[in-house]
């Protein structure tokens, strides 16, 4: 029985490695689908001013890696389905199916639904936390098209900033992180109460 949580558990450092190379890719490619979308717009490479459209907790350190994990789920979540507004409104409006833009688009929200996936696999039991967006798509009609454009700039960088953020988070869990999350779910769901949000 030893053997077999020896390797279980380097079966889950395994996959948190897998699951970083995931994100650290996935970072990549949402900064070449940033500066696509600029560049089929024409517009400024400057970053939108304003906050991140993602809301969440702080990471602060204080936080386990279980819980920042759990926060970062939640936020790729949330950037998930922002992507999918943005290629929703972008498929009726535009009828450009074979440029690179929307190639790329295709990658990143394949990868993204993966690595939400991956993350998951992650989670401690009893860990929960929501992430919340500052604005919908819904608000974006009345500010017209260039409103609309300065929107979807915000929606990638999001997915630029969280993907980073969850590329340096995973790289960084030291060994004690692999643990399976069963051996910790009664710990955990002791204090679920103080760490919902």
């Amino acid at each position: 029985m030893a053997g077999r949580g020896t390797n279980g558990r380097h079966g889950l450092r395994g996959h948190a490695g897998r699951t970083a190379a995931l994100a650290r890719l996935l970072h990549k490619e949402c900064i070449q689908l940033l500066e696509s979308y600029r560049n089929r717009e024409s517009l400024p490479s400057s970053p939108v001013a304003g906050d991140y459209l993602v809301s969440t907790p702080p990471l602060v350190p204080q936080l386990s890696d279980a819980e920042k994990i759990s926060i970062l789920h939640a936020a790729l979540k949330e950037c998930l389905r922002l992507l999918e507004d943005v290629i929703t409104r972008e498929d009726a409006e535009f009828s450009d199916e074979d440029s690179e833009y929307r190639r790329k688009r295709k990658t990143v929200r394949d990868r993204l639904g993966h690595l939400l996936a991956s993350t998951e696999q992650l989670l401690v039991d009893g860990q929960k936390f929501e992430a919340e967006v500052k604005e919908e798509l819904d608000g974006q009609a009345a500010s017209g098209s260039f409103g609309l454009k300065m929107w979807i700039v915000r929606v990638l960088q999001d997915l630029v900033h969280w993907t980073g953020q969850t590329s340096d988070t995973l790289r960084s869990l030291p060994a004690e992180m692999v643990k399976a999350p069963k051996t910790m779910s009664r710990r955990t769901r002791r204090g679920a109460g103080k760490i919902r949000k």
